[in-house]
């Protein structure tokens, strides 16, 4: 299953790559149309006032500490949107402007510390507003609060690099989806292009033989009598007289059998490119491309003689001999009529029939036995 799919995978690789691709290309469109985002940061300590005198205070206020409590607190005033205003209202920023800023303030893990992050489209601006509000948010702080004390631990620098966009990082990760999509349209392709596939197969395949069908076999000779008219051709009706008095009688599944034996025969008696299909429920017809009379009639005795031989029938070790009568026509020059070139054909097949000769030829308009 796994092979299979890789193997898929390789037949669609341009589609893959495709995929991929057009995601990167989108991805950078997308980031270098997005107005760039800047990122400022404050730290601030927390710790206990100065003012308190005993041991007893101090270590009361560090155990307080210690649960986090007093700096969660800290953090939701410093990333208020009363401190944010405070410090708005401080640089007479227009509300306009002050709204293309976001801002959020978080506890360091297991620490005193809290860090108040400002991100916006401008970095001197970014800095101005995270100093601003940690200095809004100190002043509030105190004047509510004296047991624990809060100050800077450090200011905001202007960042140098926007934290977003990320191009080449954006890229790589949409590249690496449409790599995932690319993959999922290739299975898909293939999952869909097999049943079609097959349905075409079955749609031009005898089931009970394997070999082609008559519908399959006329067209293809159409075909073949299209090309120039100085290209020879010959086809051939081979009956299996054997057949006549057990077709019927046989279970379909020997019969079934039988027939894809004398198709495999067929073939491996044949060159690649020669046509074998199912003529009639005793018959087969051959199609030999670009052969003349003569090649033809020597390739079909050897045919004929291979199957003249008995062929064992199912598991019950019967044989039966198959009696085969072969009728050939091969195209007069510059024939391009299948049905005078089929009517040749099967006139020599019910010659061969009457004679009882085992093959019989009908060359260029010649009967010959």
């Amino acid at each position: 299953m796994i092979s299979q799919s890789f193997r898929d995978i390789q037949s669609s690789w341009r589609l893959v790559i495709i995929c991929a691709l057009i995601a990167w290309v989108i991805s950078l469109s997308i980031s270098y149309g997005t107005v760039p985002e800047y990122r400022a940061t404050a730290t601030f300590l927390i710790f206990p006032n100065a003012s308190l005198t005993s041991s007893r205070d101090v270590v009361t206020s560090l155990d307080t500490l210690d649960k986090q409590t007093v700096t969660f607190t800290y953090a939701d005033i410093m990333g208020s949107n009363r401190v944010f205003a405070e410090a708005v209202k401080l640089l007479k920023l227009d509300p306009m402007q002050a709204g293309k800023y976001n801002f959020r303030a978080e506890v360091q893990p297991n620490t005193n510390i809290l860090a108040l992050i400002v991100e916006g489209p401008d970095p001197d601006m970014a800095v101005t507003l995270a100093n601003n509000m940690g200095q809004a948010g100190i002043n509030y702080i105190k004047g509510i609060y004296q047991v624990f004390d809060i100050t800077f631990l450090d200011k905001a620098v202007r960042p140098e690099l926007p934290f977003r966009p990320t191009p080449l990082r954006t890229g790589a990760i949409w590249a690496g989806g449409g790599l995932l999509v690319g993959i999922a349209l290739a299975l898909l392709k293939e999952s869909i292009r097999v049943p079609l596939e097959t349905l075409r197969e079955r749609a031009i395949t005898d089931r009970e033989s394997g070999a082609f069908n008559t519908r399959y076999f006329k067209r293809a000779v159409e075909r073949e009598l299209a090309r120039s008219g100085d290209t020879p051709l010959s086809i051939a009706l081979l009956e299996l007289e054997g057949l006549q008095d057990v077709v019927d009688a046989l279970p379909a599944a020997v019969l079934s059998d039988l027939m894809h034996k004398i198709t495999v025969v067929l073939r491996n008696q044949l060159r690649g490119n020669d046509i074998v299909a199912r003529w009639s429920k005793v018959s087969f017809a051959i199609l030999l491309p670009a052969t003349p009379g003569l090649a033809a009639t020597r390739t079909l005795e050897r045919l004929q003689q291979v199957l003249t031989a008995p062929v064992e029938i199912g598991v019950s070790g019967d044989k039966l001999n198959l009696s085969p009568y072969v009728g050939l026509s091969s195209r007069l020059q510059g024939e391009v009529d299948e049905e005078a070139f089929f009517h040749r054909a099967e006139a020599a097949l019910e010659k061969a029939r009457t004679t009882g000769k085992l093959v019989y030829y009908y060359l260029d308009g010649q009967q010959e036995g």
